[in-house]
């Protein structure tokens, strides 16, 4: 363990920063002045050490180690306060409600939506009748689709009204929380401008990101000339320069289900790539040969210039850092160890962003690093092979096999399926993939030779296609993928504990720890025991959010019932992000309508589901003969009720107002509701209703 510390100084300053990081998450603040002072105190304490006599300094020397930890610690909260833009006095949002309108930057390429347009933006001022302040933060923007809008740039500067909103976690149970990721980027608000309610300075701004995005722009743009085939073009711009709005949703499914999805990811593979081909080429030149530090120097600013065109994602990021470390070792004929060579890139990139420590391409892209630099060589020892095909072949299996070791825990939090072939698929894929992205770089790098370029294509567009259809094939075999995997957070890290017993107990052959291994497999099984327990116990009463539709169901044990499937499913989107998330979440199996008592007519459905009563209107041009008692009203569709209308015809403990009536028609409703004091929960505002019985 000792010279396993010896051989990664870095990780020493690692976990104290990352530790840092992760309280500020469990107990954020906007004041930064705490941190820095401890900074302060802790730093120079560590130089009064020195001044100490030789005797006191070996006596104390934990106590300076302490205080560097500590001061670590410290810097991670600092870093996480100061990239908290709620914490800057120029945040837009501490002045947003005293102007009317606000002069902003689009910070990235906007995307075309089916009826807008996308844009991320910076606000640089707020502007009134008679005032204006300058600020900073970002937003996004979605502008009504129309001939000026599909014109607007990256850079570009516009005046817009303020119509900002804050986004609000959706609330429905397993799904995304696309609220809380954006807050992580410092977004906290959105607005739908119309047609009339924003005009362009026509003035566009360039800086460093709008010229990488340009780049991008040009090189999607030449594939695009000479890869007619869309399924083709969607997975090689991915491949070059990890642009993926572009891919078919059921190809980026196959690819996810068959374990390459990592290939369409620009990641530490094209790094390498790009540094070692362009190094190889320069030492064939024997004047750049002779000039080494030169060569290796060029070599690294082609890789960064290549990161910068895919936009600079923590995995390209992270993977150009390390080769720089190794550049440079070079340069200085000193060979970098890879686990410390990872610590350092880790180190530089959380003190750039500390938040991408929740970065789930983060998270994976160092783990799956971590796991090659560990297992690889153990595993690939395995066998001895003389062949050399035989032994290139074992050796991509033994690395696939190497990744996803520390992988497959988050792979299965996070994504709750694990792909069961994906030794197959990488072993296909990933020769395939680094053929078609040599020659991408090619044809990119020669475009102005039009019949090489053409030639170029049309390969790179039938390989493609061939990938695309072998992924197919395996990916609708029935045991392709172990998907409906739900675990915890508790699980997760109960996984890693036992990767690592096993792994000490397998590599260095060390029988005390196979106890500790069992029983943590003893406690991970426990636990998955209590889960289903409490899943056949469940009795809940869910009314999701669900965009511009009504969605009730109802939950008893491990089966449900949605009297809105149908509906629901001429969406295939409400399938993928709404629905079996919230199965997954809740452990369901099969769906049962006996589980709920229904009665209905075109104007009311009464639900009788245990000792609940809850109705749900769609209109209120009737009455009833006498008042109905019900726990849980719920107001749809065409509803325009008044207070008159509802205590003449419901004894009601709660109204809910469900999804499908419109936000700002839901707000006057539970407006004019809260005043007679009914209790009111507005799906459109204080996200799903989840009643658990």
């Amino acid at each position: 363990m000792n010279l396993f510390w010896k051989e990664i100084p870095f990780l020493r300053l690692l976990l104290p920063l990352m530790i840092g990081i992760g309280i500020y998450f469990y107990l954020p603040s906007n004041a930064w002045e705490p941190s820095f002072i401890l900074i302060a105190i802790l730093c120079l304490g560590i130089s009064l050490f020195h001044f100490l006599p030789d005797f006191s300094k070996l006596k104390f020397r934990y106590l300076k180690g302490i205080g560097i930890q500590a001061s670590l610690i410290c810097l991670g909260y600092l870093l996480c306060v100061i990239h908290t833009i709620s914490s800057s006095k120029q945040w837009y949002q501490h002045s947003l409600k005293d102007f009317d309108y606000a002069l902003v930057q689009i910070t990235e390429e906007p995307q075309i939506k089916p009826k807008t347009k996308k844009a991320t933006v910076e606000i640089v001022q707020l502007i009134s009748e008679n005032k204006s302040i300058s600020t900073k933060g970002e937003a996004i923007v979605y502008f009504q689709k129309s001939a000026q809008a599909n014109s607007l740039k990256q850079g570009e500067i516009i005046l817009v009204k303020n119509v900002f909103k804050n986004i609000k976690p959706i609330g429905n149970p397993g799904e995304f929380n696309y609220a809380l990721y954006l807050q992580y980027k410092n977004i906290f608000q959105s607005a739908y401008l119309k047609e009339g309610e924003w005009s362009s300075s026509q003035i566009v701004q360039s800086n460093l990101s709008s010229f990488f995005s340009q780049l991008g722009k040009s090189s999607r743009s030449l594939l695009r000339k000479y890869i007619p085939n869309n399924h083709s073009y969607g997975i090689a711009e991915a491949l070059l320069i990890g642009y993926r709005n572009d891919i078919d949703h059921e190809i980026w499914q196959a690819y996810s289900d068959t374990g390459i999805v990592h290939i369409i990811a620009i990641s530490g593979m094209h790094m390498a790539m790009i540094y070692m081909s362009i190094r190889w080429l320069l030492f064939l030149i024997p004047f750049m040969k002779r000039y080494r530090i030169l060569s290796l120097s060029v070599a690294i600013v082609f890789m960064w210039l290549f990161a910068g065109i895919t936009g600079l994602p923590p995995s390209v990021t992270r993977a150009a850092i390390m080769f720089t470390f190794i550049g440079i070792g070079e340069m200085l004929n000193r060979e970098i160890s890879g686990f410390n060579n990872l610590a350092v890139s880790a180190f530089c990139l959380l003190c750039i962003n500390p938040f991408w420590l929740i970065d789930i391409g983060f998270q994976l892209s160092y783990l799956a690093v971590l796991s090659l630099l560990f297992f690889y060589n153990k595993i690939y020892h395995w066998f001895y092979i003389q062949s050399k095909i035989v032994d290139a072949v074992w050796k991509l299996m033994a690395a696939t096999l190497a990744a996803q070791i520390l992988t497959f825990p988050l792979c299965v939090y996070y994504f709750h399926q694990f792909p069961l072939l994906f030794l197959l698929t990488n072993l296909i894929a990933v020769p395939a993939t680094t053929i078609i992205l040599y020659a991408e770089i090619i044809l990119v790098s020669l475009s102005w030779i039009s019949s090489l370029s053409k030639l170029l294509g049309m390969f790179i567009s039938t390989a493609i296609q061939w990938l695309n259809e072998a992924v197919f094939v395996v990916s609708k075999l029935s045991f392709a993928v172990w998907s409906g995997i739900q675990t915890n957070l508790f699980e997760t890290m109960i996984f890693f504990v036992i990767i690592y017993f096993v792994s000490i107990w397998f590599i260095q052959k060390k029988k005390v720890y196979l106890p500790y291994a069992l029983l943590s497999v003893v406690i991970l099984l426990s636990s998955f025991t209590i889960n289903r327990i409490q899943s056949k116990s469940q009795i809940k009463m869910i009314v999701y959010h669900a965009q511009k539709q009504e969605a009730i169901e109802f939950i008893k044990g491990e089966t449900y019932y949605c009297p809105d499937d149908d509906s629901l499913m001429t969406n295939k989107s409400n399938d993928r992000f709404l629905l079996k998330p919230a199965r997954l979440f809740h452990r369901l199996k099969r769906k049962d309508a006996s589980i709920v008592q229904i009665q209905k007519s075109e104007e009311i459905e009464l639900f009788q589901f245990g000792s609940k009563t809850i109705a749900r209107i769609h209109q209120t041009n009737f009455s009833t003969k006498q008042k109905l008692d019900v726990d849980y009203l719920i107001l749809s569709d065409r509803c325009k009720p008044d207070i008159d209308w509802v205590k003449s015809n419901f004894n009601v403990n709660q109204i809910i107002i469900d999804s499908s009536i419109p936000s700002w028609k839901a707000m006057k409703i539970k407006h004019s509701l809260v005043q007679q004091n009914f209790k009111v929960h507005d799906i459109n505002d204080d996200g799903a209703f989840v009643l658990d019985f």
